[in-house]
């Protein structure tokens, strides 16, 4: 009898530790990120063993108190991350480039820890019809550029989802003193070949604006833009051409001035 209850024990043990896997983390994500951003390789709670199906993306659950105009290096704004549903909620979430780095510190807020070197994650899930946590966020230096917040979120073990907010650098003092714009933003950098680009830009005065684009010797490889505009913020949208993996320009000229940045074309699309 003892050995029929000594080899229950052992049986129940196994399976539980079998089983430990297919828990979840009531007490936050695991530590190597869950966000679902390229630098985390694309994994979610989804993925880690601890939830169940596919993560469905959604928008506007990341959101601060940064202004339009974008981040100002070295400032604190507060991050608001709000899950609805039903269920036991949790978050993964963490600012950074493509290639996975931190962008900026992270302070941690109630009922949350700083985890990982670089995430954000609960302490303890929320059963709120809309879950709200909040933390802090110092943003990174000057020339750091667009930073993008990549969160993923479960609302239970078999509802996972992602989103992602990204935001622009304010342009630097020495920029916004250029006598031609108040604002020059470039997104997404890095972008692909054959992908959507956005510029956005706000003259200080009205007059012909070109936007073109040059290789790295500063060739031009196509005009993108070439009309008359107003003195407020603007946005303009394009399909870039076909291009190689490598280092462009996009440059704003007008009012006898010139502005430009660099743009990242990371992959090639054939």
């Amino acid at each position: 009898m003892k050995r029929k209850n000594l080899l229950l024990t052992f049986t129940v043990m196994a399976l539980a530790l079998g089983m430990g896997s297919l828990h979840s983390t009531p007490d936050g994500a695991p530590t190597d990120g869950r966000t679902g951003s390229p630098g985390d390789g694309g994994k979610t709670c989804a993925t880690s063993g601890c939830h169940f199906g596919s993560a469905t993306t959604i928008n506007n659950v990341i959101t601060s108190n940064i202004p339009a105009e974008g981040y100002t290096p070295g400032a604190s704004y507060t991050i608001t991350v709000s899950v609805d549903g039903s269920g036991r909620k949790g978050l993964c979430v963490s600012p950074q480039k493509e290639d996975g780095t931190l962008m900026g510190t992270l302070t941690a807020g109630a009922g949350l820890a700083f985890v990982g070197g670089k995430y954000i994650t609960h302490t303890s899930p929320k059963t709120d019809a809309m879950s709200v946590w909040t933390f802090t966020w110092v943003a990174p230096a000057a020339g750091s550029g667009r930073v993008i917040f990549y969160g993923a979120f479960a609302n239970n073990r078999n509802v996972v989802r992602k989103s992602e907010y990204a935001i622009e650098e304010k342009i630097a003092s020495g920029t916004s003193e250029n006598k031609l714009v108040a604002q020059f933003n470039v997104f997404p950098n890095p972008s692909k070949a054959n992908a959507p680009l956005t510029i956005g830009f706000n003259p200080k005065n009205a007059d012909n604006f070109k936007i073109t684009l040059l290789d790295i010797t500063g060739k031009e490889v196509s005009v993108l833009f070439h009309e008359s505009v107003q003195p407020r913020y603007q946005e303009q949208s394009f399909i870039l051409p076909s291009l190689t993996k490598g280092v462009y320009f996009i440059r704003l000229t007008g009012n006898k001035e010139s502005i430009t940045q660099k743009l990242f074309i990371h992959n090639e699309i054939n």
